[in-house]
């Protein structure tokens, strides 16, 4: 079965391509077989953290129907068991994307023979952005303690939640046209309320509805915090975690908490993953503890397998990475 990972953030600067690079790293040394592709429509760069030239065609080649083989936009790294995907910003059209185009990629990313394809999306919060972030019920997004930072994950997660929610019914449909109706209501300024909305949907449409928060309640986004200084970053995680269970009505899980390391942006800047060229750092061993909890779940499409309600309920996954992180840090 190949697991599909998307990973997006709420801003750039937060470290989201990073992250992916060093994952699809960690996971293929492990023995994973790995598809690390570039979505960052009209801005794609991820070749460069690999130390490839962008001289092959990429997704752009295909949306345009220059090839109609996905597979020969698979490109080999120096990383055994790791390919890549280029994106592409040559074509202009790319960033909007019509639907037709996104279920024949969507199509090709099923039918790849991997474990894992990774999908390094765009930063915010774009139409093709959050239709590729939905493809699971717990795709990933990075986001360090800083509170801009946060405040950007959580309108991230809410404009997911609303496009989710949305599209769980039929267009032109009557529910939709509710929906709509509601947020043009809402006062210029004022946050929507969604656990509100959820509420009167149910209610003016009880069986489709019904329907509807039941798919909700299995959407379970998974946050990697980057860039920590201390333990005590961990209450802004907290805090974020509040926060969408108050105004989204939904849960999430951390999955990781990697230590700030300048080494990072040094690597990048000569195009090597900090795991292949520092295995021992802080860093690396934070994306070696998610990779290990990635590799329990499953990310195929409209399927679940989240953590148990009881220990988020005492933020027992926080104290986990505490501990993790405070160990990574000693060892630096």
């Amino acid at each position: 079965m190949t697991n599909l990972l998307p990973i997006a953030s709420g801003k750039g600067g937060v470290g989201k391509s990073s992250y992916a690079v060093n994952l699809a790293t960690v996971l293929a040394q492990k023995g994973k077989n790995v598809i690390l592709a570039d979505f960052d429509f009209g801005g794609a760069n991820l070749h460069t953290l690999l130390g490839l030239k962008n001289n092959r065609a990429g997704l752009g080649n295909f949306i345009y129907r220059q090839t109609e083989d996905f597979s020969s936009l698979l490109q080999e790294t120096q990383i055994p068991g790791l390919r890549f995907i280029a994106g592409d910003c040559m074509y202009p059209g790319t960033a909007n994307m019509d639907n037709s185009s996104k279920r024949r990629i969507i199509k090709a990313l099923n039918a790849q023979e991997a474990d894992y394809v990774i999908l390094d999306l765009g930063a915010g919060t774009t139409y093709n952005t959050l239709d590729f972030f939905l493809l699971t019920y717990n795709s990933l997004l990075v986001t360090t303690p800083e509170l801009t930072s946060i405040l950007n994950a959580y309108s991230f997660l809410k404009a997911a939640v609303f496009r989710f929610f949305m599209r769980q019914f039929k267009a032109k449909s009557p529910e939709r046209e509710f929906i709509n109706g509601y947020l043009k209501s809402a006062e210029t300024g004022s946050d929507a309320d969604f656990v509100e909305l959820v509420k009167k949907i149910c209610k003016n449409f009880p069986e489709t509805g019904k329907s509807a928060k039941t798919e909700l309640l299995k959407y379970r986004p998974q946050v990697i915090f980057n860039q920590g200084q201390n333990s005590a970053d961990l209450e802004m995680a907290k805090r974020l975690r509040s926060l969408i269970q108050k105004k989204l009505g939904i849960n999430m899980d951390f999955v990781g908490f990697l230590p700030k390391d300048e080494q990072v942006s040094f690597l990048i800047a000569l195009r090597k993953p900090l795991a292949l060229a520092n295995p021992g750092s802080g860093f690396v061993r934070g994306i070696e503890t998610s990779a290990e909890r990635i590799m329990i779940h499953s990310y195929k499409y409209n399927e679940l397998n989240g953590f148990e309600a009881d220990d988020i309920s005492k933020d027992k996954d926080l104290k986990i990475l505490d501990k993790e992180f405070t160990a990574a840090l000693a060892e630096k």
